[in-house]
């Protein structure tokens, strides 16, 4: 297994090398691969690798949607979108949790196995995070001001390393402001489920949108 990997490692010119600490990338002479094909093995052997643990050897992401105006008159009352996958990278769950949100469970193999969940989880906030990634990547839309509110938000199940996520959203009402003529308010509901088409999160945001120019 070592010899194997070194010399893929001298193959592809990647310099494998351990950090002190567990890994969960590769490591290359100009940096590191932020969507890893192979995660190291922890222990201090240098090139010593093993396959990464989804239903999916290649990551999957989303990239941004188009740049759009769409006004409250443009949006229509249950237009329905969908986006995804995007595969969950165990070094962005402990990435993102030892900044923001650094319970042992989100920042460890060993944390998340001496909970009720068995394994390393994501922090919700960065499932709220991987929510908004995906929605961008339906359309930018200029015409929005900002978040109103967020309602009925539900951490329904624990997402893990390796899950895959997708993204329903549909627009459920949509009114203009009472008060500013020129914005309105609109209702979208949320849902994100996993590759087993499991339900892992739901929310319904009121969001803030322009209204056309005159």
């Amino acid at each position: 297994m070592f010899c194997f990997a070194v010399r893929k490692a001298r193959k592809l010119r990647m310099a494998f090398r351990w950090s002190g600490k567990p890994a969960y990338g590769i490591e290359t002479r100009s940096g590191h691969l932020a969507i890893p094909i192979m995660v190291f093995a922890q222990g201090p052997c240098v090139g010593y690798v093993r396959p990464m643990d989804t239903n999916s050897n290649i990551p999957k992401d989303v990239a941004p949607g188009p740049v759009v105006d769409m006004f409250l008159e443009d949006i229509e009352v249950g237009r329905e979108r969908t986006a995804g996958p995007v595969t969950v990278i165990a070094e962005e769950i402990i990435s993102f949790a030892e900044r923001y949100d650094p319970l042992p469970m989100h920042i460890s193999n060993e944390g998340g196995e001496a909970t009720v969940h068995d394994s390393l989880i994501a922090s919700g906030v960065l499932t709220i995070a991987l929510k908004q990634r995906m929605i961008m990547s339906v359309e930018r839309n200029t015409a929005i001001i900002g978040a109103a509110r967020i309602e009925d938000q539900n951490f329904l199940l624990p997402v893990r390393a390796g899950d895959e996520l997708y993204l329903m959203q549909r627009c459920k009402s949509k009114r203009k402001s009472r008060t500013r003529p020129d914005r309105g308010l609109v209702s979208w509901e949320f849902e994100i489920t996993n590759q087993r088409g499991e339900v892992v999160f739901g929310s319904r945001d009121l969001v803030m949108v322009r209204c056309r120019p005159n």
